[in-house]
């Protein structure tokens, strides 16, 4: 039985890590955040060491858009690989959405 990690570096490999920014995985569903993702197919599913998995596919620059709106397509993932710089940038973003939530917070009770 392979681990998490193993079935994600396996897909990582399989499509092609070079494209791939972000990956991660929760129960039978991976994330894959892709660089310009319009310029080839992706399948929408994969069987690794026997078992099927689908795969979630997001263009890098379209995921910050959603990761705005909803947090859960980020935080409810177990992220194994990712691009340092891409990651860095995804961080960025949360913390600033967790300030921004803050700081409306405190406004509106000291209002």
């Amino acid at each position: 039985m392979l681990s998490d990690k193993d079935i994600v570096l396996s897909v990582v490999e399989t499509l092609g890590k070079w494209d791939i920014m972000l990956a991660g995985i929760k129960g039978n569903e991976l994330l894959m955040v892709i660089k310009n993702r319009e310029k080839k197919e992706y399948p929408k599913d994969l069987e690794i060491d026997g078992k099927k998995f689908n795969i979630n596919y997001y263009d890098s620059e379209e995921y910050f858009t959603l990761l705005k709106d909803d947090e859960s397509i980020f935080r409810s993932y177990n992220i194994v690989y990712f691009v340092k710089v891409y990651m860095r940038k995804v961080l960025d973003t949360l913390t600033y959405l967790e300030v921004e939530r803050l700081s409306n917070e405190f406004q509106s009770n000291n209002a």
